[in-house]
């Protein structure tokens, strides 16, 4: 079986002396694993082709359970992001969750044309960072079924408060006057321990609401066209979305924690 697709290297593993097995997030075929023999090579034609954040197209034909790289030519190779520690980091991070979010023969076409346009904004440093890490955080999860409701609160119904509270594991929000009741509740709390269940939840001001609307609710070309009043808005915009994100994988990543590491 050939075949011919456009789709970007999200991760390279250096296998035996010579190969590279390369996962290549596309469209039509969600995340693939795609071999390329004497990839390690600098004279290898494909050298150019099979390197991280590589968009480009890929010749494969398909042998067992591996596709086989036949040719490949590069469309775009995100230059930018390797030329500092902390972009090429953050880069690397969305592609880890791309690549956990993603299947084979899953279309992806949504996730990976925000991927690429997160890469394209943190390389060109055309947004802060923490935005684009957030909205990727927050739409990559409601992609893949992990989406809120934050309409207005569960409780009242109200849907413009100065200050609420993000349900975390219940995907929902709570305003403050809500929230400070069931505070007083000790023995609901007493049940959810009881019953293992986990309770995060992260405050917010009206501004980081009115985000992670946003996010959920734009056309995919307008999900970056806003911005935060200050960095202290970013960081908590930042936070709530890794907060969500993380949590609903029930997982970490060892690329988020040297991202923070290089960034702070």
């Amino acid at each position: 079986m050939q075949m011919s697709t456009d789709g970007l290297v999200t991760r390279v593993v250096n296998t035996g002396d010579h190969d590279k097995v390369l996962q290549i997030l596309t469209a039509e075929h969600g995340r693939i694993s795609v071999m390329v023999k004497g990839g390690k090579s600098l004279k290898n034609p494909a050298m150019a082709c099979s390197q991280l954040f590589t968009y480009g197209n890929f010749e494969l034909y398909r042998k067992g359970d591996f596709y086989w790289l036949r040719q490949g030519s590069v469309l775009n190779a995100f230059y930018e992001l390797s030329a500092d520690i902390v972009r090429m980091s953050l880069g690397v991070y969305l592609c880890d969750v791309a690549n956990e979010l993603s299947d084979r023969d899953e279309p992806a076409e949504e996730l990976l044309r925000m991927l690429l346009n997160s890469l394209y904004l943190i390389g060109r440093e055309k947004k802060p960072q923490e935005l684009v890490k957030g909205v990727f955080e927050l739409r990559a999860a409601s992609l893949m079924g992990y989406c809120p409701d934050l309409t207005g609160c569960s409780v009242c119904g109200e849907r413009y408060p100065e200050l609420s509270y993000f349900d975390i594991m219940n995907g929902r929000l709570v305003c403050a006057d809500c929230q400070t009741k069931r505070n007083r509740l000790s023995d609901v709390r007493q049940v959810e321990e009881a019953l293992g269940e986990r309770s995060v939840i992260c405050p917010m001001t009206s501004s980081v609401l009115a985000a992670l609307r946003f996010i959920l609710s734009a056309p995919d070309k307008k999900i970056f066209s806003f911005s935060m009043k200050d960095t202290e808005e970013e960081h908590a915009l930042d936070r709530v979305t890794e907060t969500f994100l993380l949590n609903h994988m029930e997982r970490d990543f060892d690329t988020l924690h040297f991202y923070r590491s290089v960034a702070d």
